[in-house]
């Protein structure tokens, strides 16, 4: 891996808008996927599927949350 990206989105949480930190990491081989912050704290690893779904690979969030996160980054990381 060369570098990490890293960007912020705002996404709601608990019915909460969060500002979030989210690095964009890759896997030994190769795969992207997204490491989440609020302020220091880890919130949760997420991975856009092939298949289309966003994954949770670590953390505690239920799906919709899920989803929600992934679409904000699918925003940040798809080109105009």
């Amino acid at each position: 891996m060369d570098s990490t990206t890293e960007f912020y989105i705002i996404a709601d949480i608990d019915g909460k808008e969060k500002h979030i930190k989210v690095l964009q990491l890759e896997t030994t081989d190769g795969v992207p996927y997204y490491s989440c912050h609020i302020g220091e704290t880890e919130l949760a690893q997420l991975r856009n599927e092939t298949y289309g779904t966003w994954e949770q690979l670590w953390g505690d969030l239920d799906d919709k949350t899920i989803q929600n996160i992934g679409s904000k980054i699918d925003e940040k990381i798809t080109p105009p």
